[in-house]
């Protein structure tokens, strides 16, 4: 390590972390009470001005069906969070999704429940236009049971949205059983009002409607978006080599010519086809240099986990040479969950410099608080030197559930423009409420 380098990452520890140290590059920087502070933030976090961290818990706050919050970090005083919005019920609950900055500054989420119609809701959160005062939450869409497709009920958004230029909002809708009790799934549109005030659009633009069928069941993730086309995950179908429910997929939805019209599905990577492949996709993909698409399993793969179905992988997609061609799928990393590797990745992955690739897995690690299938672990890895060689994993972190560090993450991390990585865990801190953590590597 170069002294520039030294001094680099001793600065970035110095601002960033609350007990700045050269020893360790690890800290945990916040831990939950449940109330009214939030419990078990199960989505990431996103950084606003001056590294500002906002993030949601599912649980906890007033009502105890959730918050949006922030963390502050001051000089002298450490971090400090702050609560924006309590959930009540009628304006969602439950959120366990990343938020997304718009181009006002507004903040924008999903929740899977509540809502004026019960079964979930997207939401507006506004920034005050006087410092200190309170943000302003708005339910832009409330979904109902209701609300039916060809028997399948659009209800239970996932996210994380994706806003477009044009303040589109895209995701994906769990649904809810159909009349043989599959839940299968949607990919909708919210369009802004054309004039303020008005009601926000919604459009179905692709049903996962066809039981076990090769385009996918449940996907949970929301999309990513590349050249016009949406790309997103399925947990389940695709094929039958995983049993009835079928391995999962990564899909491309191409949009139509007309405005509300039903956009084009094709699936590009069927899981299970070939020995070592991963299984069940939880997250969405990661859009890389040159189209190539990064993405997790959280089974499936060369190690031997308790599941019997592996213990989950880092894969790459690699799109075709020719238009019309097929997609290259290549797994990077098979977990091992052995000698403190991880195990179960169920979030997506974040790029940092040189193509490195940085992610969390929910179990595994050598935490012995959590049982023999451990805390989880951050995780990074290094693309190969040469083309075609292995890429190498170093687990960054070990969670252990102990003296206040957290356990089973499950949330994205987030890059900082200093390279430090911030993160949630849903367990674990000092009230086993979960925790914020934060770490460079």
């Amino acid at each position: 390590m170069t002294h520039r380098l030294q001094l680099t990452l001793l600065i970035a520890l110095a601002i960033l972390l609350p007990r700045p140290t050269a020893a360790q590059s690890y800290e945990t920087i916040y831990s939950f009470k449940g109330s009214p502070d939030g419990a078990q933030p199960k989505g990431g976090l996103v950084i606003g001005a001056d590294g500002v961290l906002y993030g949601t818990t599912l649980a906890g706050g007033t009502s105890v069906l959730g918050t949006v919050y922030q963390l502050t970090y001051a000089e002298g005083t450490g971090w400090k969070e702050t609560v924006l919005h309590n959930f009540s019920g009628s304006d969602g609950q439950y959120p366990q999704s990343t938020l997304v900055f718009g181009s006002t500054g507004a903040l924008y989420g999903a929740s899977a429940g509540g809502g004026p119609g019960g079964s979930g809701a997207i939401f507006e959160l506004a920034p005050p236009t006087t410092s200190g005062a309170a943000w302003t939450e708005t339910v832009l869409y409330g979904f109902s049971h209701s609300q039916t497709q060809v028997g399948m009920q659009n209800v239970k958004p996932n996210g994380p949205l994706l806003i477009s230029p044009t303040g589109t909002i895209y995701t994906t809708t769990q649904g809810s059983p159909n009349t043989i009790g599959e839940v299968l799934g949607l990919v909708i549109a919210l369009a802004p009002p054309q004039e303020s005030g008005s009601n926000w659009t919604e459009y179905e633009l692709f049903l996962f409607g066809i039981p076990g069928g090769v385009s996918g069941e449940k996907p949970l993730a929301g999309v990513a978006s590349d050249g016009g086309s949406l790309f997103g995950t399925t947990e389940y179908a695709g094929d039958g080599n995983c049993g009835v429910n079928g391995c999962g997929t990564v899909y491309e939805l191409t949009p139509s010519t007309s405005q509300g019209g039903a956009w084009t599905e094709a699936t590009i990577h069927t899981f299970g086809e070939m020995p070592g492949d991963g299984i069940s996709p939880l997250a969405a993909v990661t859009l890389g240099p040159a189209g190539v698409l990064y993405g997790t399993t959280a089974y499936g793969g060369s190690g031997a986990c308790d599941s019997g179905f592996g213990c989950g992988t880092v894969f790459q997609l690699t799109p075709p040479a020719t238009a019309g061609g097929s997609w290259t799928e290549s797994v990077l990393y098979s977990f091992t969950a052995i000698n403190g590797d991880g195990s179960y990745p169920a979030a997506s992955l974040v790029i940092g410099k040189d193509g490195v690739l940085y992610g969390t897995t929910e179990y595994g690690g050598s935490g012995a608080a959590c049982g023999a299938s451990g805390c989880g672990t951050v995780f990074k890895l290094t693309p190969p030197s040469a083309p075609g060689g292995a890429w190498t994993e170093t687990v960054l972190h070990d969670f252990t559930d102990a003296s206040g560090d957290g356990a089973n993450p499950v949330a994205p991390l987030v890059l900082s423009s200093t390279g430090v990585l911030y993160g949630t865990t849903s367990a674990g801190g000092t009230a086993g409420k979960g925790t914020i953590f934060a770490i460079a590597p």
